[in-house]
């Protein structure tokens, strides 16, 4: 299959979700270059659902302000132009791509899970290792794999044999979707959002996360956002399912890797990834079943282990594809 037949159709589709109202005025009003920041947060704020679902987040935890941020004007004063255009866009385009009457075989749960935990993971992350990025990070970790809804909705003939993967064995992985579509979530992410009209180095950002490892990392530098987002989704993979010893120190072993994060603030990432998660869902109204606790997910892989130690004949688990799972 040729890597074009799909993004054809993204292009040529009339089911493709289609960029909001208020993410196409907030685009627009920012690539003026007299846009000021007080433009930006009237488009906002002329949309009380957005208003609400920026101003909860912001007063999480997970942002960790130290006074309650009651209107966007004061949010604009905290995050700025960029992170407030941003912010605006990812959570528009949320809720134009969740579902509201039919849901078919797609697993929207999982999908929103996946997309939620690495948001989240890579934030977290980002807090630690590169503080700039944290509110790119947040959004190139939720968009990673939007193309999945749209390819799903604008290719159901090509998105059939990964369904059917997902009722036979609860996923699908990277290598599946590039021998269904002939390219992988990243590729029709990225060109979702580049036909949305979204900054381009978020769009580059999530077509090369999945390379990030091949690249070397200066020791000291701050790590990019494409390795801000591999990292996140690797931690979103781990809390995906039945994880081993193994698994959890893989995942650990990357995220140092390609983040450059110490070992004690990458546990109090994954100590706070599943609370956060659960926080951001119930903010935005998302439904993502139960998300893994970290101590929970640890706990099994070693029990799982003493169970295989003490039965070596029953530790063998043949068919596990773990690895670049995607929803």
């Amino acid at each position: 299959m040729s890597s074009g037949s799909i993004i054809d159709r993204f292009r040529a589709t009339e089911r493709l979700p289609s960029l909001p109202s208020v993410a196409v005025e907030v685009l627009s009003l920012t690539e003026q270059p007299d846009c000021t920041i007080e433009q930006l947060a009237g488009v906002i704020q002329n949309d009380p659902a957005l208003t609400a679902r920026i101003l909860k987040v912001i007063n999480s935890p997970l942002f960790g302000v130290a006074k309650h941020i009651t209107s966007i004007k004061q949010a604009s004063t905290l995050l700025g132009m960029r992170k407030l255009r941003i912010m605006a866009l990812s959570f528009s385009i949320v809720h134009s791509v969740s579902p509201r009457e039919e849901r078919g075989a797609f697993n929207y749960d999982r999908y929103w899970r996946q997309a939620l935990t690495a948001a989240v993971a890579a934030r977290l992350l980002a807090m630690h290792t590169a503080r700039s990025l944290t509110e790119d990070a947040f959004v190139g970790g939720l968009l990673h794999n939007i193309g999945l809804v749209a390819g799903n909705l604008t290719a159901p003939d090509l998105f059939a044999p990964l369904l059917a993967l997902q009722a036979q064995r609860g996923a699908w992985s990277v290598d599946d979707e590039i021998e269904a579509l002939g390219v992988s979530h990243a590729e029709l992410s990225a060109e979702l959002l580049d036909v949305w009209g979204l900054p381009e180095s978020l769009t580059d950002a999530v077509r090369g996360y999945r390379g990030a490892e091949a690249s070397e990392r200066t020791p000291g530098a701050e790590p990019t956002l494409s390795r801000l987002i591999c990292a996140g989704v690797a931690i979103a993979e781990l809390f995906s399912g039945d994880a081993a010893v193994v698994d959890i120190e893989r995942c650990r072993t990357r995220c140092v890797a390609l983040t450059g994060i110490r070992a004690e603030s990458l546990e109090m990432v994954l100590d706070a990834v599943a609370t956060r998660v659960q926080e951001i869902a119930n903010m935005l109204a998302i439904q993502i079943g139960e998300p893994m606790n970290y101590e929970r997910l640890v706990a099994r892989a070693r029990e799982q282990l003493s169970v295989a130690i003490a039965s070596p004949e029953k530790s063998e688990q043949p068919g596990r594809r773990r690895r670049g799972r995607a929803a």
